[in-house]
């Protein structure tokens, strides 16, 4: 594996135990669509989260959220909807939720974008 994708895998593994932290339930991780991945899946209670993961290894210049474009957060969106139909989910709650690692800091953006602005499918 190549340094660049083990960064994004320990991010991963560093976002769920995070997550996990702030008893989030993660139920699933890495699910592929045809639209992309979504990194992590998780439950806030009564609430689905689609959490988008960025992992930087250092501070400053192209920041973990200039990483997350409109186009992605379509993607992702598109990728949820995908996730909702094949689980059985229409009618229930849902968020999108960013989780940025740099250089070790952790921040987390819960509601990070309204999916009416991006729900085209």
């Amino acid at each position: 594996m190549d340094p660049r994708h083990q960064l994004g895998e320990e991010g991963e593994i560093s976002a769920q135990a995070w997550l996990q932290k702030r008893r989030l339930r993660v139920m699933d991780r890495r699910y592929r669509t045809r639209y992309g991945e979504i990194d992590l899946i998780a439950r806030d209670g009564d609430t689905w989260v689609f959490v988008e993961v960025k992992t930087r290894s250092t501070a400053g210049g192209y920041t973990a959220l200039d990483a997350i474009t409109p186009a992605k957060c379509k993607r992702l969106a598109r990728a949820a909807y995908s996730y909702i139909r094949h689980k059985r989910l229409i009618g229930q709650s849902f968020r999108f939720d960013f989780l940025l690692i740099e250089a070790g800091r952790v921040e987390w953006i819960p509601n990070a974008f309204d999916i009416p602005e991006y729900w085209t499918l």
